[in-house]
């Protein structure tokens, strides 16, 4: 296996898996239960809050693609941001458990994404530097699930700044992707921006997999094949688990 099929094959199951918890209605319920605020808001000041006390316009910086009038929206100034921050990352250790439980490669998985996570370069990457700083848990599913998460962070700064590099505008890409279906929950409904076109959109994705795949090369090829094999099966046992 090469660096590129790794980071190529491992790219779906670690964006689904990582993404289940934020997804997830246990998610918010379990949010207000600690203290975080209702609905779309804990999902911005958790998700970003990871960074630090940072404002509004800097989390829209490192979003990328949601609008700043969104996350202006549900910047709520009685959390501090870290504070968010810390409480998202432990419900996503908390989920992580729960999808993970009784996966028998948890350690493992946890051990190469740790490698890959602490070896990666965080310039340009505030986001994924956050939740790769987050307290990091005791127990193996929690632990390999949170970071899977961060694992998913760091392709996603992969992606916006490659998407930066090649001048796409947040508004395109996401009206380019999945027929457009996000753009109203990333506050882009009133843009009168047009989709990206097929070429920028296929070079951005060829250079975010060749940044991920630099990202990836820590582990060896025996490595990089299990790793794959192991996020694949961690994505089937959580979503086994409904």
């Amino acid at each position: 296996m090469t660096d590129l099929s790794c980071a190529q094959d491992s790219a779906q199951a670690v964006q689904v898996l990582g993404a289940r918890f934020m997804l997830d209605r246990t998610t918010f319920g379990r949010g207000v239960e600690i203290g975080l605020p209702k609905s779309m808001a804990s999902y911005v000041m958790g998700r970003m809050g990871v960074i630090g006390d940072i404002s509004a316009q800097e989390a829209t910086d490192a979003a990328w693609c949601i609008n700043f009038d969104m996350i202006n929206e549900n910047w709520v100034d009685d959390l501090s941001p870290s504070a968010a921050g810390a409480l998202y990352t432990q419900i996503c250790v908390e989920q992580g458990r729960t999808y993970l439980e009784g996966f028998a490669g948890a350690a493992r998985l946890a051990e190469l994404a740790g490698r890959i996570a602490d070896a990666a370069d965080d310039t340009d990457a505030a986001l994924f530097a956050g939740w790769r700083d987050a307290d990091r848990p005791d127990d193996a599913e929690g632990l390999a699930y949170l970071l899977v998460q961060v694992v998913r962070e760091l392709r996603f700064c992969r992606h916006a700044a490659a998407a930066r590099a090649a001048g796409a505008s947040p508004v395109s890409l996401v009206q380019a992707k999945n027929g457009g279906s996000n753009v109203g929950i990333f506050g882009w409904a009133d843009s009168a921006d047009q989709p990206a076109d097929p070429q920028t959109v296929a070079d951005i994705e060829t250079a975010t997999e060749a940044a991920s795949a630099l990202d990836h090369a820590v582990l060896n090829d025996d490595e990089q094949a299990e790793y794959v094999g192991l996020v694949s099966a961690a994505l089937a046992h959580a979503e086994a688990q409904n």
